[in-house]
C-alpha cells in the first residue's frame, strides 16, 4: 500500500469513529429526553451540535493537510523523473543491449544522429517478462538532450513504437482517469502534468486528484467526449451467404 492510501486509510478510519460515536450519542440524547429536564437536554444537545461541528472541521483540516502533504511527495518524486522518458513497444527479441537498440530506433526514426551513449545514465527494461515488449526506460544525462526526444516523438507515428513521460502512480491514474472521461485525443502530459482539453476549448493543467474532481465538477465530460476515449470496433467482412 502506498503512502497516498495508508493516509486515506487513517483518515477513513478515524472519520467512521468519530461518526460512529456521534450517531451513539445522538441515540443516547433521545433515549434520555423522557428522563431529563427540557433544561438539560437543551443544554446537551448544544453541546453535541458543537462538538460534532468541531469534529468535521478538524478531519476537514487533516484531509487537507494530506493532499498538500502527498502533492509534495509526488512533485518531488515526479521532479527526479524529469529526465526519464518510457519508450513503448520496442521488441526484446534479439537485444543484446537496450541502449543500443534505442539509439538505433532514434537514428532510424527520430533521425538524430547526435545522441550517444555518454547521453544516458540508465537504460532497462521495466516489469517481468510477459508475452508483450515491456516498456524500456531512458534516462538522460541532461534534461536539454531529453527534450529533443520528446520534442520529436511526433515522428514515430506509425512505427509501432510510442514515447511517453514516467509518470507517478497517482498521475498516471489521474491521466488514465482523464483520457477514458474526456478522450484520448484531448490529453497528454507536459514536464510531468496532465493537460486537459476541455468542453469549452481551454487548456487546464493538474497534478492531484483534488484538481481533477474539480475539474470534472467544473467541466463534466460530454457523451461525445466519452465515446472519442473507446475504440473503434473493427470491422468484419461477412461471408455471402450459400
Amino acid at each position: 500500500m502506498d503512502l497516498y492510501s495508508r493516509l486515506s486509510s487513517s483518515v477513513e478510519e478515524l472519520s467512521s469513529t468519530f461518526a460512529a460515536r456521534m450517531t451513539k450519542y445522538e441515540e443516547d440524547l433521545k433515549n434520555a429526553s423522557g428522563d431529563a429536564s427540557h433544561k438539560s437536554i437543551s443544554s446537551l444537545s448544544k453541546d453535541f451540535t458543537e462538538f460534532k461541528s468541531l469534529i468535521w472541521k478538524t478531519l476537514s483540516t487533516i484531509k487537507s493537510q494530506m493532499e498538500l502533504l502527498v502533492l509534495a511527495l509526488d512533485r518531488h518524486e515526479m521532479s527526479s523523473r524529469s529526465k526519464v522518458l518510457l519508450l513503448h513497444g520496442l521488441s526484446e527479441k534479439n537485444e543484446s543491449s537496450p541502449v543500443t537498440s534505442f539509439l538505433a530506433k532514434m537514428s532510424e526514426h527520430l533521425e538524430m544522429l547526435n545522441i550517444a551513449p555518454k547521453d544516458i545514465t540508465a537504460c532497462h527494461r521495466l516489469g517481468s517478462n510477459t508475452s508483450k515488449p515491456r516498456p524500456l526506460l531512458v534516462r538522460f544525462e541532461s534534461r536539454i538532450v531529453r527534450n529533443e526526444v520528446w520534442r520529436n516523438k511526433s515522428k514515430l507515428k506509425g512505427s509501432g513504437l510510442t514515447l511517453s513521460e514516467f509518470l507517478t502512480k497517482p498521475r498516471h491514474e489521474i491521466f488514465m482517469n482523464a483520457r477514458k472521461h474526456y478522450g484520448i485525443q484531448k490529453c497528454w502530459t507536459s514536464d510531468g502534468k496532465i493537460i486537459v482539453q476541455v468542453t469549452d476549448k481551454t487548456r487546464k493543467k493538474i497534478e492531484s486528484a483534488l484538481e481533477y474532481r474539480e475539474l470534472v465538477s467544473q467541466f463534466p465530460p460530454t457523451e461525445s467526449s466519452a465515446a472519442s476515449s473507446r475504440p473503434v470496433p473493427e470491422k468484419r467482412s461477412r461471408k455471402p451467404a450459400k
